[in-house]
């Protein structure tokens, strides 16, 4: 690993108490502009809707995909549009595709089943399903894709059967899908399946082979989600399946494969002690799995469930967390390491183990980054404290957000619309003299200065940070001065505050005054951390 690589900042950056203002303008104005577009073209045609940059327009009870402007752009007779947040459901001569992608270049990415294939103008596939969502080629055999994805077809077929009473195409499905097959459904697909095999077990046996239901049983298992999950789980309303088999397909869906509405399930199998020996500290123990996972609804249903065995059995049982279900209003799974408690008002944090780690308030919790966190209200300003509340700095800010590296940890704070640098002391590195700061989110931080904006690429060392500005890169001072120069294709502090740079395809060392320590002639430097220096890398070329 080269240095370059081995100091590149990895960016622990954490959600503050609002969205960057000129961000969240903008995608309101681009609302606006857009349901505005959908307006008119709804004049023009029967119906319109926006999609991913793109539009549809419907027109003679069929859709197309058309521009702003209401061209039409393509000739596929879509039958239906179901218009989701993420993507869209299109009907193509009687296929359901998913998109999340407007149509141009002349083709528009399409899946089934997860799987991913380009479709013309015409509604044609023009590729294979070879894709992911994100138009990336996938490992596998296009003909095994293709052919999971008419199995597919094949069990929603027979699943509709199924709803309506009929049962005699389930056995030619059985022996139509091979084990390895069943593995690769999709969840949708896999929850279908055992469905309909739960149904025909229970209302008509006969009309499945229980061998090969078992192999599909096993397969499913994986795949599956939360409505094969309780069809599976329906046991106690069952003469088919044997029930102990049925339990033991829940327990390997909990435990095995983590699957959190089995882990609700497990708990209220231990709580009933119908199919398995009662076991109260159990079903405890899978309750607290749900929330740790925050899984919505079943949280919700879990942590009552947590308050109940409480109120039954007190402190008989390991059952700290049920205490607090009992004692406040709302029990939320924050992150790996803590709870956070609400009743009315008030918030609290807690450790997993429910020992308190920040005291009873009103406030809103922002960011957790190490020991310290981001605290406060929208009106009163935030504050960044340790554990038990203490502050690391006596005032509030408008907003603070984090910044780190391997090795070290700063904070940047807003106050009266400006930022500063501070370290994790609580003292500051600069004044409050950068004009905007912006996580980044998936990219590098920036700052702006003076009216100009700067990526950030390292934390403030020695005094200095090196920042970005048209593919180039320099430092500035805590000041806010420019000290070294925006010249270089790559800038890295190194332990003693001397500066490897890249100019070119070269890299050299200069000091934290710009004075040159090696001249830019190397192909690489690396450190070497047994003995605590850098090795030289010249690559020579002859001619023999």
């Amino acid at each position: 690993m080269t240095v370059f690589n081995r100091f590149l900042i990895l960016l622990g950056l954490f959600l503050s108490f609002h969205l960057n203002a000129f961000c969240q303008n903008d995608d309101e104005e681009d609302e606006d502009v857009n349901a505005k577009i959908v307006e008119q073209l709804r004049q023009k045609y029967d119906d319109a809707e926006y999609f991913e940059d793109g539009f549809f327009v419907k027109q003679n009870g069929r859709w197309e995909f058309a521009d702003e402007n209401g061209k039409v752009l393509t000739n596929m007779h879509i039958e239906n549009v179901e218009n989701y947040y993420f993507s869209a459901e299109l009907t193509i001569k009687g296929n359901k595709y998913e998109v999340s992608a407007p149509f141009e270049d002349g083709k528009v990415l399409v899946g089934r089943y997860e799987h991913f294939a380009y479709m013309d103008s015409d509604g044609d596939l023009i590729t294979r399903f070879i894709y992911d969502r994100y138009g990336e080629e996938v490992d596998g055999d296009p003909a095994e894709i293709e052919a999971i994805i008419n199995i597919s077809d094949q069990i929603l077929r027979v699943y509709k059967e199924v709803e309506q009473g009929s049962y005699s195409s389930v056995k030619s499905l059985e022996k139509s899908i091979g084990f390895e097959q069943a593995e690769k459904l999709s969840s949708e697909i896999a929850d279908s399946l055992l469905v309909l095999l739960c149904k025909t077990y229970d209302n008509s046996p006969k009309n499945i082979d229980m061998k090969i239901a078992e192999d599909l049983f096993e397969a499913t298992i994986a795949p599956c989600g939360q409505v094969g999950c309780e069809a599976v789980l329906a046991y106690y309303k069952s003469n088919g399946l044997d029930q102990k088999k049925r339990l033991g397909y829940v327990r390997q869906l909990a435990d095995d494969y983590g699957q959190y509405h089995a882990y609700e399930m497990m708990g209220d199998f231990f709580v009933e002690g119908a199919l398995c020996p009662k076991d109260i500290q159990g079903a405890i123990n899978y309750y607290k799995k749900v929330i740790e996972v925050d899984a919505q609804d079943f949280g919700e249903s879990s942590r009552k469930k947590l308050a109940d065995l409480w109120n039954k059995y007190g402190t008989q049982y390991e059952n700290l967390l049920g205490k607090l279900c009992a004692e406040n209003e709302l029990v939320e799974y924050f992150n790996d390491d803590y709870f956070m408690l609400t009743n009315g008002t008030q918030k609290m944090l807690v450790d997993t183990l429910c020992q308190e780690v920040l005291p009873k308030g009103e406030y809103d919790i922002y960011g957790v980054v190490s020991d310290f966190f981001i605290i406060g209200g929208e009106m009163s300003g935030v504050q960044l404290v340790k554990k038990g509340g203490v502050p690391v700095i006596n005032q509030k800010f408008e907003d603070i957000k984090s910044i780190s590296d391997d090795d070290d940890l700063q904070f940047v704070m807003k106050k009266d619309e400006k930022w500063g640098f501070f370290d994790k002391d609580g003292k500051p590195i600069t004044s409050m003299i950068f004009d905007d700061y912006s996580s980044g989110y998936s990219s590098n931080p920036f700052v702006e200065l003076n009216k100009e904006e700067y990526s950030i690429n390292s934390l403030f060392d020695h005094g200095m940070m090196i920042l970005g500005k048209d593919d180039k890169m320099g430092c500035i001072d805590t000041n806010g001065n420019v000290v070294i120069p925006f010249v270089y294709e790559g800038l890295a502090f190194t332990p003693k505050g001397n500066i490897l740079v890249k100019k070119g395809e070269k890299i050299g060392a200069i000091d934290r005054n710009g004075k040159e320590i090696l001249p830019c002639q190397y192909d690489d430097i690396d450190f070497d951390t047994e003995e605590g220096k850098f090795k030289l890398k010249k690559v020579e070329f002859f001619d023999l």
